[in-house]
């Protein structure tokens, strides 16, 4: 019975191995085609939004909007990691069909569904609950980081803000720019915890 039962937890270990390398795998599609980053996200089956209206980034936003012709974005929810859901926008030029601008957020109002956000009393426990997952929070901006740096190895880094609950750094080449910033709100006033203040959040856009 011994080796059956080694073979079996073998091809746990590799099937858990492989899923975390699809998820880790690409995650940031800015320069990359939009087809590309739909057939990841369908991969692991997050969820495109229908997009009605019409969506225009402020040059505040991307300097370079007007460089492009950019479609409305693909809007999506990547609950994978389901500790950070994620709310995913990719803007593509029509022409190239290239994603010019993306932006990621994790954040704690991703897990909310309707019913508790509108239901005072839960929803407070779940945001007291929540302020003790700095480490959480903390660990994972980390582990994006290196991601990024990765990605701009050849690039200049700029680490802006460093305190425990608001962390920003941004990267950049001649090609694009990146900005990782962490958000996490003082817990300390239990009366005014707002749910909207636990976030990571990535932005990345093409020159």
């Amino acid at each position: 019975m011994k080796k059956p039962l080694i073979i079996f937890f073998c091809l746990i270990s590799f099937l858990n191995s492989c899923s975390q390398e699809s998820q880790n795998q690409n995650p940031i599609f800015t320069g990359k085609s939009i087809e590309e980053a739909i057939e990841y996200e369908t991969k692991l089956k997050s969820k495109i939004k229908k997009t009605y209206a019409t969506i225009v980034l402020a040059p505040e936003l991307y300097p370079y909007v007007d460089k492009y012709e950019l479609s409305n974005p693909k809007q999506i929810s990547r609950i994978i990691p389901t500790d950070f859901p994620t709310s995913i926008e990719y803007f593509y030029d029509k022409n190239s069909r290239e994603v010019k601008y993306s932006s990621y957020r994790w954040a704690f109002i991703n897990k909310v569904d309707d019913n508790t956000l509108f239901d005072r009393k839960k929803l407070q426990k779940l945001v007291e609950k929540e302020c003790g997952e700095l480490e959480k929070y903390s660990k994972f901006f980390l582990e994006l980081e290196e991601i990024i740096n990765n990605k701009f190895a050849s690039g200049k880094k700029s680490i802006l803000k460093t305190e425990p609950k608001n962390k920003l750094i941004e990267w950049e080449n001649k090609n694009s720019k990146g900005i990782l910033k962490l958000e996490f709100q003082d817990c300390n006033d239990s009366k005014n915890l707002l749910p909207g203040w636990f976030i990571v959040e990535y932005v990345e856009y093409s020159k």
